[in-house]
Protein backbone atom coordinates (compact mmCIF):
# COMPACT_ATOMS: atom_id res chain seq x y z
CA UNK A 1 0.00 0.00 0.00
CA UNK A 2 2.86 2.40 0.79
CA UNK A 3 4.32 1.73 -2.63
CA UNK A 4 1.00 2.56 -4.34
CA UNK A 5 0.68 5.81 -2.36
CA UNK A 6 4.25 6.79 -3.23
CA UNK A 7 3.64 6.15 -6.94
CA UNK A 8 0.43 8.20 -6.81
CA UNK A 9 2.25 11.09 -5.10
CA UNK A 10 5.00 11.05 -7.74
CA UNK A 11 2.44 11.01 -10.57
CA UNK A 12 0.47 13.91 -9.04
CA UNK A 13 3.65 15.95 -8.63
CA UNK A 14 4.64 15.27 -12.25
CA UNK A 15 1.23 16.35 -13.52
CA UNK A 16 1.35 19.68 -11.69
CA UNK A 17 -1.63 21.39 -10.17
CA UNK A 18 -3.21 22.50 -13.43
CA UNK A 19 -4.28 26.02 -14.32
CA UNK A 20 -4.86 28.73 -11.75
CA UNK A 21 -8.43 29.91 -12.32
CA UNK A 22 -8.21 33.67 -11.83
CA UNK A 23 -11.89 34.13 -12.66
CA UNK A 24 -14.77 31.73 -13.15
CA UNK A 25 -17.47 33.35 -11.00
CA UNK A 26 -15.57 34.79 -8.05
CA UNK A 27 -13.66 38.07 -8.08
CA UNK A 28 -11.62 37.20 -4.99
CA UNK A 29 -8.07 38.46 -5.57
CA UNK A 30 -9.17 41.19 -8.01
CA UNK A 31 -9.21 44.97 -7.45
CA UNK A 32 -10.57 47.93 -9.41
CA UNK A 33 -8.27 50.88 -10.15
CA UNK A 34 -9.87 54.05 -11.44
CA UNK A 35 -13.46 54.79 -12.45
CA UNK A 36 -16.04 52.37 -13.79
CA UNK A 37 -15.69 48.66 -13.29
CA UNK A 38 -17.14 45.28 -14.18
CA UNK A 39 -20.51 43.67 -13.50
CA UNK A 40 -20.03 40.07 -12.32
CA UNK A 41 -23.00 37.96 -13.41
CA UNK A 42 -23.32 34.25 -14.25
CA UNK A 43 -19.58 33.69 -14.69
CA UNK A 44 -19.14 36.72 -16.97
CA UNK A 45 -17.46 40.07 -16.23
CA UNK A 46 -18.89 42.95 -18.29
CA UNK A 47 -17.24 46.36 -18.38
CA UNK A 48 -18.91 49.69 -17.65
CA UNK A 49 -17.60 53.25 -17.40
CA UNK A 50 -13.94 54.06 -17.20
CA UNK A 51 -11.21 54.45 -17.96
CA UNK A 52 -10.22 51.98 -15.33
CA UNK A 53 -8.49 48.67 -14.76
CA UNK A 54 -9.72 45.50 -13.06
CA UNK A 55 -6.51 43.75 -12.08
CA UNK A 56 -5.50 40.56 -10.33
CA UNK A 57 -3.91 42.05 -7.23
CA UNK A 58 -3.36 38.80 -5.31
CA UNK A 59 0.06 38.18 -6.89
CA UNK A 60 2.52 38.91 -9.69
CA UNK A 61 3.33 36.36 -12.37
CA UNK A 62 6.47 35.28 -14.23
CA UNK A 63 6.65 33.18 -17.44
CA UNK A 64 3.04 32.09 -17.86
CA UNK A 65 0.24 31.45 -20.29
CA UNK A 66 -2.86 33.59 -19.67
CA UNK A 67 -6.00 32.33 -21.36
CA UNK A 68 -9.37 34.09 -21.42
CA UNK A 69 -12.50 34.51 -23.47
CA UNK A 70 -13.72 37.96 -24.52
CA UNK A 71 -16.72 39.31 -26.42
CA UNK A 72 -17.48 42.80 -27.73
CA UNK A 73 -20.85 44.31 -28.55
CA UNK A 74 -20.53 46.54 -31.59
CA UNK A 75 -17.38 48.63 -31.77
CA UNK A 76 -16.15 47.91 -28.23
CA UNK A 77 -12.72 48.87 -26.93
CA UNK A 78 -10.80 47.13 -24.16
CA UNK A 79 -7.54 45.36 -23.57
CA UNK A 80 -5.64 42.88 -21.46
CA UNK A 81 -2.74 44.41 -19.54
CA UNK A 82 0.35 42.42 -18.62
CA UNK A 83 3.66 43.05 -16.86
CA UNK A 84 2.76 46.02 -14.66
CA UNK A 85 3.49 46.71 -10.97
CA UNK A 86 0.82 46.89 -8.25
CA UNK A 87 -0.92 50.27 -8.17
CA UNK A 88 -4.31 51.82 -7.47
CA UNK A 89 -3.72 54.12 -10.48
CA UNK A 90 -4.91 52.58 -13.79
CA UNK A 91 -2.35 54.69 -15.68
CA UNK A 92 0.43 52.72 -13.98
CA UNK A 93 -0.48 49.72 -16.16
CA UNK A 94 -0.50 51.97 -19.25
CA UNK A 95 2.89 53.51 -18.44
CA UNK A 96 4.69 50.48 -16.98
CA UNK A 97 3.08 47.46 -18.64
CA UNK A 98 1.76 46.47 -22.04
CA UNK A 99 -1.80 46.27 -23.36
CA UNK A 100 -2.90 43.57 -25.77
CA UNK A 101 -5.68 45.47 -27.52
CA UNK A 102 -9.29 44.46 -28.14
CA UNK A 103 -10.79 46.73 -30.84
CA UNK A 104 -11.02 45.29 -34.36
CA UNK A 105 -11.84 48.61 -36.01
CA UNK A 106 -8.86 50.76 -35.01
CA UNK A 107 -5.55 51.50 -36.80
CA UNK A 108 -3.00 48.62 -36.98
CA UNK A 109 -1.00 49.59 -33.85
CA UNK A 110 -4.25 49.84 -31.88
CA UNK A 111 -6.30 46.94 -33.18
CA UNK A 112 -7.19 43.55 -31.73
CA UNK A 113 -4.04 41.62 -30.92
CA UNK A 114 -1.72 44.63 -31.20
CA UNK A 115 0.67 45.50 -28.42
CA UNK A 116 -1.09 48.84 -28.07
CA UNK A 117 0.81 51.68 -29.68
CA UNK A 118 3.97 49.58 -30.05
CA UNK A 119 3.49 46.70 -32.49
CA UNK A 120 0.63 45.82 -34.81
CA UNK A 121 -0.85 42.35 -34.95
CA UNK A 122 -0.53 40.36 -38.18
CA UNK A 123 -3.69 41.86 -39.71
CA UNK A 124 -4.34 39.05 -42.22
CA UNK A 125 -4.01 36.40 -39.50
CA UNK A 126 -6.14 38.50 -37.12
CA UNK A 127 -8.87 39.00 -39.73
CA UNK A 128 -8.98 35.27 -40.45
CA UNK A 129 -9.17 34.35 -36.74
CA UNK A 130 -11.41 37.01 -35.14
CA UNK A 131 -15.08 36.27 -34.62
CA UNK A 132 -17.67 39.05 -35.13
CA UNK A 133 -19.18 41.19 -32.37
CA UNK A 134 -21.53 39.20 -30.17
CA UNK A 135 -19.45 36.00 -30.41
CA UNK A 136 -16.82 34.80 -27.94
CA UNK A 137 -13.13 34.97 -28.87
CA UNK A 138 -10.24 33.38 -26.98
CA UNK A 139 -6.91 35.08 -26.27
CA UNK A 140 -3.90 33.11 -25.11
CA UNK A 141 -0.99 35.33 -24.07
CA UNK A 142 2.21 33.33 -23.65
CA UNK A 143 4.76 35.32 -21.68
CA UNK A 144 8.33 34.06 -21.41
CA UNK A 145 10.83 36.53 -20.01
CA UNK A 146 10.53 39.69 -22.12
CA UNK A 147 8.62 37.96 -24.94
CA UNK A 148 4.86 37.64 -25.40
CA UNK A 149 3.11 35.68 -28.12
CA UNK A 150 -0.56 36.50 -28.76
CA UNK A 151 -2.88 33.76 -29.97
CA UNK A 152 -6.43 34.56 -31.07
CA UNK A 153 -8.72 31.54 -31.30
CA UNK A 154 -5.62 29.33 -31.57
CA UNK A 155 -3.91 31.39 -34.31
CA UNK A 156 -0.72 33.32 -33.51
CA UNK A 157 -1.30 36.95 -34.47
CA UNK A 158 1.57 38.69 -32.69
CA UNK A 159 5.07 37.93 -31.36
CA UNK A 160 6.63 40.78 -29.41
CA UNK A 161 9.86 41.10 -27.44
CA UNK A 162 10.21 44.01 -25.04
CA UNK A 163 13.37 46.12 -25.32
CA UNK A 164 12.14 49.13 -23.32
CA UNK A 165 14.27 49.45 -20.15
CA UNK A 166 11.39 51.20 -18.31
CA UNK A 167 8.99 48.25 -18.79
CA UNK A 168 9.41 44.56 -18.14
CA UNK A 169 7.32 41.54 -19.03
CA UNK A 170 9.51 39.30 -16.85
CA UNK A 171 7.34 39.92 -13.79
CA UNK A 172 4.08 41.71 -13.11
CA UNK A 173 0.33 41.70 -12.71
CA UNK A 174 -2.44 41.07 -15.24
CA UNK A 175 -5.61 43.12 -15.70
CA UNK A 176 -8.63 43.96 -17.83
CA UNK A 177 -9.40 47.45 -19.09
CA UNK A 178 -12.81 49.06 -18.80
CA UNK A 179 -12.28 51.75 -21.44
CA UNK A 180 -15.30 54.04 -21.33
CA UNK A 181 -19.08 54.41 -21.08
CA UNK A 182 -19.75 53.29 -24.67
CA UNK A 183 -17.39 50.29 -24.65
CA UNK A 184 -19.10 47.14 -23.39
CA UNK A 185 -16.72 44.18 -23.39
CA UNK A 186 -17.25 40.90 -21.53
CA UNK A 187 -14.74 38.36 -20.22
CA UNK A 188 -15.02 34.81 -18.88
CA UNK A 189 -12.92 31.74 -18.04
CA UNK A 190 -9.71 33.55 -17.09
CA UNK A 191 -6.95 31.09 -16.20
CA UNK A 192 -3.20 31.05 -15.99
CA UNK A 193 -0.64 28.26 -16.20
CA UNK A 194 3.08 28.38 -15.59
Amino acid sequence: MRHVLLVMAVLLAACGSGPLHLYEESTVGWAQAGPGGFVNRDGVLTSFGGMGLFWYSAREFRSYSLKLDWRVTGDGNSGVFIGFPASSDPLSAVENGYEVQIDASDVPERTTGAIYGVQSADIAARDAAVRPPGQWNTFELIVSGERVRVLLNGVQINDFTNTDPVRSLASGHVGLQNHGPHDEVSFRDISLTG
